[in-house]
């Protein structure tokens, strides 16, 4: 509101309509006022502004009116459903009076308690007694005063209806300054032409057109009735002109707004023709008279209204014609060339009976209950109560709307025969009984004597088959302890099905909405499925391998495929069950992600194949990335989950929590909780990596899963770079992905990089195809029922398990025709340094300890090495010492003890002049590419550090063998490449090996020299 210059307020209903819509642009150009419009239509025909203000609202909900109102001097009432003859007809009268009085008697209301000055109403000639209308022999001038007679018999309930508001506004006259116009047919730009809401000139000058850009000599031109009825038209802008000069009147009685010029429809309908540059003559009329066609005769008397207002009508009925045709004419070009619809033309020349009748909707609320499990019978009964009550609260408003569709719940409940306090054998229906109670009339009861108690899935089964037999339009996935929270949650899933359908190019009744749980935040626990889902699966809304879980994901995780799953706003809460226990024993599906998810993909792609109208709706990569959790760095994983996917990827986050005693559990809760694309789960204990990562493999329902670790970085198009590898090879197994470290400005980590011990964390920059396996920082894989899970007989902490379960998926792959891991090089992420950069080799120990057990479990990638490495000549030389011990102490000879304490020496120093040799000239251009800060004597002391942690690497290996008792396995090597580089790695470990123990050799053969 300008408040600055008080200006008084207009409030405009119906100002995105016809006639509203031409009154608005004339008060906002004139400046008269604010301009505040409401109206169910978010814009008008006029493509300039023509207010200061809008509202979207119905004028029907009381409360639209109540804030519409507010601060108003003025209101113009132009909403109304209304429309030509072909939707003021007898079948639509009930709908018309309901709605159009409701609207006008909130409107009344809220003007009285807003202290509204004035108050301008659009009546029509519609409220003239019929009988006065009958003759089509004469012209019937139509007089204000014709009303006053007895029986009242106006023109159908929607001539009623306005007529008793004329007289309702008339008992509102002391408190409100009342206008009432009378409109006599108008017509112009703007006003409807093809909906079935169109007047006669709009109907005639559209039939015109269409027959001029025809050109078909064989095409009628169709006239409802046989032409003989008689009306007058009034052009809008002097409609217009007469609003606004009753507006500055005085005048508070009603006053017709119409043309006092009588045509036949005939003679209307040849000015039409003649109009668009067409000869009357030339065409043939086509007489529809099973039409509705309305009085016989009709004209407006001027009288009074050129007395009171000095008003009358000044554009020609030929003139106001050629305008509104030049417009229409523009809107049909517009149509037709946005239409493929080569009938489109012809359907013009047809005028349609418009039907108001609501459709109704109706949803199954598939509901098993049961007495059993609860700490009381009757807390079942309670529980009934609560919902149905919020059923009813949730619900009245969707029931009882009268324009488009309507919406009808239906409880569809389901007892167990043998729940005899539901059911007693005294015949009484306890749950029937609470729900009459609750005003809740409309349900069925399906008494189970074929599953045992607690089959949840097989009840929903039940129920649904019946709802659908019985037409349901949705079936809704309830238990008996939930309550509904928010009021129209019918309409806006019907709403969210038409936004599927519209976003996703999938047929309408595709999908699967759900609830958001309040109890269980980001789960799918309440599924809303449409008829078509039944319809594509022969009746059954889940398989029969459901018993009581995991129905809702199955449903949820479907239509995923094709983003057709949606958790929407509407809320539910549920009193028992979700993530906690349940009052029967949980009984999961097996392994229904894999064939039991997959059949029912396949089923529905199939149904799309023959029911898609144009275009197949694209299916999604579904992904799910999993991060096995013990830092809970909130930081790192807000930079995960803020991750984007392209359109054509379904994307979900599965974290899976390993340090229960974690502080910022409840943060990332809060943060993530509401978000479906977001599970969060917290072990009971630390179970380490491996049985993490499983966790989170089996909250998967994806085609492909990406590991993560909770510290890496990753770049910001890591998912669209993983969805283009995934669609450039739909064989492969997986894919590995680059895990970079951050550049290496000290020591420690410059000679973890020359260690090797980070070898394959950027190996996807060195191998294409085929690559032996990747680490679990960055690695993507297909999820198939392959059996094949991370080992958790490796160490919690990792080490070895990423290579076992690549090399076993590969096998599995391979073994069905597919292909083994592929590179995928900028699917990047960065890993910090552990622990700071700091320096600790006991990470790179506990690895080793772990990987040395894929000698036994790989024996063919295995090979044996004559050579004893550092860790192995370390342990001789311990086991030396070991003995010699003894017998140094039993002697007094210590010589042997010193040999073995050279050795150690020797193995050491050999060890690292080797390294030194290696890295500094015999392969310096490996390291050429290396990402370190570090040049001269610092390079060549990170050089002396790589070897520490190599030794250190080798030790832990030796020390994992020992402690598994896999004695066999020393001496053998593990091929890090698994054959892939061929014998060269191998070859190579071997000859360094051998090179060191000479050099060793050398070594203390020359401290025995001196």
């Amino acid at each position: 509101m300008d408040t600055a210059s008080k200006r008084p307020i207009f409030l405009v209903t119906g100002g995105h309509g016809f006639i509203g819509s031409h009154v608005c642009r004339r008060l906002f150009k004139d400046n008269l006022g604010h301009i505040r419009i409401v109206d169910i239509s978010t814009s008008s025909f006029i493509p300039d502004s023509i207010c200061h203000e809008f509202i979207l609202g119905d004028l029907c909900d009381k409360h639209v009116c109540e804030y519409a109102v507010r601060g108003v001097h003025t209101v113009l009432h132009f909403a109304a459903n209304m429309g030509g003859m072909g939707t003021i007809h007898s079948d639509n009268d009930p709908i018309i009076y309901d709605e159009n009085h409701l609207m006008s008697r909130n409107l009344l209301d809220a003007c009285v308690a807003a202290g509204v000055k004035r108050f301008f109403y659009a009546s029509s000639a519609c409220v003239y007694p019929d009988r006065l209308q009958n003759d089509v022999s004469k012209d019937v001038s139509l007089c204000e005063h014709d009303v006053a007679t007895y029986p009242a018999t106006p023109q159908g309930l929607y001539g009623l209806e306005k007529l008793n508001t004329e007289n309702v506004l008339h008992h509102y006259a002391p408190r409100l300054d009342i206008r009432i116009a009378r409109f006599h047919n108008v017509f112009g730009p703007g006003g409807s032409w093809k909906d079935g809401r169109e007047k006669a000139p709009a109907a005639f000058l559209r039939k015109a057109l269409v027959l001029k850009r025809l050109n078909d000599p064989a095409a009628f031109f169709e006239i409802w009735g046989d032409g003989t009825q008689r009306r007058s038209f009034l052009y809008i802008d002097d409609a217009v002109d007469g609003i606004i000069m009753l507006l500055k009147s005085s005048v508070r009685e009603p006053l017709n707004i119409g043309s006092d010029r009588s045509i036949s429809i005939d003679s209307m309908a040849r000015i039409a023709l003649a109009s668009t540059g067409t000869n009357p003559d030339s065409v043939r009329f086509r007489y529809e008279k099973s039409k509705p066609i309305g009085v016989a005769s009709r004209n407006s008397n001027n009288d009074k209204v050129s007395t009171q207002l000095g008003w009358r009508p000044t554009t020609s009925l030929e003139e106001g014609m050629r305008r509104t045709g030049m417009w229409i004419d523009q809107e049909i070009a517009k149509l037709i060339s946005s239409s493929h619809d080569r009938t489109l033309p012809f359907n013009l020349l047809q005028s349609k009976v418009l039907g108001l009748e609501p459709t109704e909707v109706k949803f199954a609320i598939l509901l098993p209950i049961t007495s059993r499990g609860g700490a009381s019978p009757d807390d079942c009964l309670l529980n009934l109560r609560r919902f149905a009550s919020s059923l009813v609260s949730t619900t009245w408003r969707d029931m009882r709307s009268r324009r488009g569709t309507s919406y009808r719940p239906i409880i569809y409940l389901c007892i167990d025969k043998d729940d005899h306090f539901l059911l007693p054998k005294c015949g009484r229906n306890k749950p029937e009984e609470v729900l009459k109670r609750e005003g809740v009339f409309d349900f069925f009861t399906i008494v189970n004597d074929r599953y045992p108690a607690g089959h949840v899935c097989k009840l929903w089964r039940d129920c649904a088959r019946k709802a659908w037999n019985d037409g349901c339009d949705y079936m809704v996935l309830l238990g008996d302890d939930v309550t509904l929270k928010d009021e129209g949650w019918m309409r806006h899933v019907h709403e969210e099905f038409l936004s599927l359908a519209t976003n996703t190019k999938a047929p309408f009744g595709f999908g699967c909405v759900a609830f958001t749980d309040t109890t269980f935040a980001g789960m799918p626990t309440f599924p809303i499925i449409h008829r078509i889902h039944m319809d594509i699966f022969n009746g059954e809304i889940v398989p029969d391998v459901f018993i009581n879980q995991d129905g809702d994901p199955f449903l949820f995780q479907l239509y995923r495929r094709w983003n057709c799953s949606k958790l929407f706003s509407a809320r539910i809460s549920n009193g028992i069950g979700g993530e906690g226990d349940a009052r029967y024993a949980k009984q999961h599906a097996t392994e229904w992600t894999f064939d039991t998810l997959g059949t029912a993909v396949s089923t529905a792609e199939i149904w799309l194949a023959k029911n898609a109208e144009d275009v197949l709706p694209p299916k999604k990569v579904t992904l799910d990335i999993i991060i096995p959790c013990y830092r809970v760095d909130i930081p790192i994983l807000d930079a995960i989950l803020s991750l984007k996917p392209s359109p054509y990827c379904s994307v979900m986050f599965i974290i899976i929590i390993d340090n229960p005693f974690s502080p910022y559990i409840s943060e990332l809760v809060y943060k993530y909780s509401h978000r479906p694309d977001v599970r969060v789960r917290v072990n009971e204990k630390n179970l380490g990596a491996s049985e993490t990562r499983n966790k989170g493999m089996k909250e998967s329902a994806a085609e492909w899963v990406h590991f993560l670790d909770d510290d890496v970085v990753p770049g910001e198009d890591i998912i669209r770079e993983a969805e283009k590898v995934i669609r450039a090879h739909p064989k492969a197994v997986g894919f590995v992905g680059n895990a970079l470290f951050p550049c290496a400005d000290s020591m420690f980590k410059t000679a973890v990089h020359l260690a090797g011990v980070t070898y394959f964390w950027d190996i996807a920059t060195k191998i294409n195809d085929d690559v032996p396996w990747g680490v679990t920082a960055n690695l993507i894989a297909r999820r198939v029922k392959d059996g094949v899970i991370f080992d958790a007989r490796y160490p919690k902490t990792g080490g070895g398990e990423d290579i076992d379960f690549c090399r076993k998926k590969r096998a599995y792959s391979l073994n069905h025709g597919r292909k083994g891991f592929m590179a995928a090089p900028n699917v990047k992420v960065t890993h910090p340094w552990w622990n700071g950069g700091k320096r600790s080799y006991w990470r790179f120990y506990m690895w080793s300890v772990g990987d040395g057990a894929l000698v036994r479990q790989f024996p063919e990638l295995a090979y044996t090495d004559a050579t004893p490495n550092s860790a192995e000549c370390l342990g001789l030389c311990g086991l030396g010492i070991l003995i010699s011990l003894p017998i140094w102490l039993a002697s007094g000879e210590p010589q042997m003890l010193v040999i073995f304490l050279k050795a150690i020496v020797a193995v050491l120093l050999s060890n690292i002049l080797h390294d030194c040799f290696r890295h500094l000239y015999r392969h310096p251009d490996r390291y050429v590419n290396m990402n370190s800060s570090l040049i001269g004597v610092l390079w060549c002391m990170s050089v002396i550090e790589s070897s520490f942690i190599r030794m250190f690497s080798e030790l832990g290996r030796l020390c994992g063998i020992l402690s598994r008792g896999e004695f066999l396995s020393i001496g053998k090597r593990f091929d890090w490449f698994a054959g892939r580089m061929g014998e060269g790695p191998m070859e190579e470990e071997k000859k360094n090996n051998l090179e060191r123990l000479m050099l060793a050799f050398i070594f203390l053969g020359l401290s025995a020299m001196y």
